[in-house]
């Protein structure tokens, strides 16, 4: 998609004078090249697992995209979960890397990392970061200082884990391959084609299976865009 459509409009955040400021689909490459090369910079390879906690943003889908080009699974939470989820959820994924929207959650993740073996590295997207976290900027320049090849990834490699909500237990981590979500795709292609100028409103969390397949990987499938209605 980012050879085919390179200067479409993919994401759009609302700035604080009314307007959009749009990211287009080469930006989102270049990126994701840079993250990926960030994250192997951290020891990220394939079979590892990289969480983010953080709500639908442009940072969400470089981290996604750059986790599934090094081989890696990408495991969602909600900025809304208890830091009891956010624990359960790491420990059980056994996450090596996990992104955070704010320095306010990057210092309750930290509260609790001597809790969870894996974990090596926090990256604090939105503010400078505190503690012993690495600033996402600064996760893009190293990338960018030390690129790194895309990973050979087969159907049935993991892609992603979605955790259920918990409700009668701890949550449930749903085990989702490449083929599983090119399946999903290749059914939307198939029952609700879209085309390069169309456009939606994203308002369904990428940290669920249905908003992660309709509004991100969909539009992307067909070089269309999308607003970030909670984009801050």
């Amino acid at each position: 998609s980012i050879a085919s459509f390179p200067d479409n409009p993919l994401f759009g955040q609302r700035t604080p004078d009314g307007s959009w400021d749009w990211i287009t689909y080469r930006e989102f490459g270049e990126a994701i090249d840079q993250a990926r090369g960030g994250l192997a910079s951290l020891g990220v390879s394939s079979g590892d697992r990289v969480a983010i906690i953080s709500d639908n943003r442009p940072e969400w889908a470089v981290g996604a995209y750059a986790t599934y080009s090094l081989g890696a699974a990408w495991v969602p939470m909600y900025e809304a979960q208890t830091q009891k989820d956010w624990k359960f959820i790491l420990n059980d994924s056994g996450a090596k890397v996990v992104f955070v929207a704010t320095d306010g959650i990057r210092a309750q993740v930290e509260e609790i990392q001597d809790e969870i073996g894996s974990l090596e590295t926090v990256v604090v997207i939105d503010d400078p970061a505190g503690g012993n976290a690495l600033d996402y900027l600064e996760l893009l320049a190293r990338g960018a200082e030390n690129p790194a090849t895309a990973a050979v990834v087969r159907p049935d490699d993991l892609a992603g884990l979605i955790y259920t909500s918990g409700t009668t237990g701890n949550p449930k981590g749903v085990m989702l391959s490449h083929s599983n979500i090119a399946s999903n795709l290749n059914a939307v292609a198939e029952i609700f084609p879209l085309e390069e100028d169309d456009r939606s409103a994203s308002f369904l969390p990428w940290a669920h299976s249905f908003g992660q397949t309709v509004e991100l990987h969909a539009l992307i499938f067909f070089g269309s865009s999308t607003g970030l209605t909670s984009a801050k």
